[in-house]
């Protein structure tokens, strides 16, 4: 379930307005019948068992153990599981995955979990954070009917006049709506195609932040800052999750030197050809 102020919703397969200042607040029921599970699987009642939260994000190849929870020795236990996850460990497609694991298995017999961490059972559910929109402000125009190209895909602008602007007020992404395959995208496609689309539009639009970045001065000289909310900042971050270990000068020297370094790490770092 996704908790906000109006209450707790199933969790929905694209976040409405997630951006990386996001923090998500997630809870979900587990039940547990231990005598049933040790039983099923050939262990002693009094074996160690804990319900386990997992968190990956495709994006940032970010794994979180989001939760941890050691059941009680109990018959049955219910329990309600809360997490709390930071938008600037995440992005694309956030999988969660709830796993029941023996930590401390005392099996009957061969056939029984052997070792701790042994998992036996497990389930899966996912969102999708950086579906269309969910970044930064996105509008929809027929290309052809504003006098742009009616081929392209989409436009983004980000304006640096002011770098210590709300970057949600800088930065706006245009898709052209007057083009099938955007069509197709709008409409929540899932196919092959509208895949590779939406890596192509995920590239290409760090692609111009980063180099909106590595031309700012007031971005280099800047700290990371999980936090930060000025078009500056927000550039800034952008750099720290995509070269961790390396620092924004480095950056915009290679830049200036050597910018198919740039390129080919944007090009694996966003995943464009799977």
């Amino acid at each position: 379930m996704l908790k906000s102020i109006n209450g707790d919703a199933p969790l929905p397969k694209e976040v409405p307005h997630w951006d990386y200042q996001t923090v998500l607040e997630l809870a979900a029921p587990v039940s547990v019948d231990r005598r049933a599970v040790t039983e099923a699987c050939r262990l002693d009642f009094d074996s160690g068992l804990a319900v386990l939260v997992m968190a990956r994000s495709n994006h940032t190849n970010a794994e979180i153990m989001a939760a941890r929870l050691d059941l009680p020795m109990t018959d049955r236990f219910d329990l309600a599981v809360d997490i709390t996850l930071k938008g600037a460990d995440l992005g694309g497609r956030l999988t969660l995955e709830t796993l029941l694991v023996v930590t401390s298995p005392r099996p009957r017999d061969r056939l029984a979990p052997q070792h701790p961490g042994s998992i036996i059972w497990r389930t899966t559910t996912w969102t999708d954070l950086e579906g269309v929109g969910t970044q930064f402000p996105t509008d929809t125009l027929d290309f052809a009917a504003v006098g742009l190209d009616p081929e392209a895909g989409w436009q983004f602008k980000l304006d640096l006049t002011d770098p210590d602007s709300r970057f949600m007020s800088a930065a706006r992404l245009t898709l052209n709506s007057g083009h099938p395959a955007i069509q197709r995208l709008l409409n929540g496609a899932k196919d092959d195609g509208t895949e590779q689309l939406l890596r192509t539009l995920h590239w290409d639009v760090t692609r111009q932040m980063v180099q909106a970045a590595l031309r700012c001065e007031d971005v280099i000289g800047l700290d990371v800052d999980p936090e930060a909310t000025t078009t500056a900042g927000v550039l800034r971050n952008l750099l720290g999750r995509v070269w961790p270990l390396e620092s924004p000068t480095t950056l915009a020297g290679w830049h200036r030197t050597d910018p198919a370094r740039i390129e080919v790490h944007l090009q694996h770092q966003s995943r464009l050809l799977r």
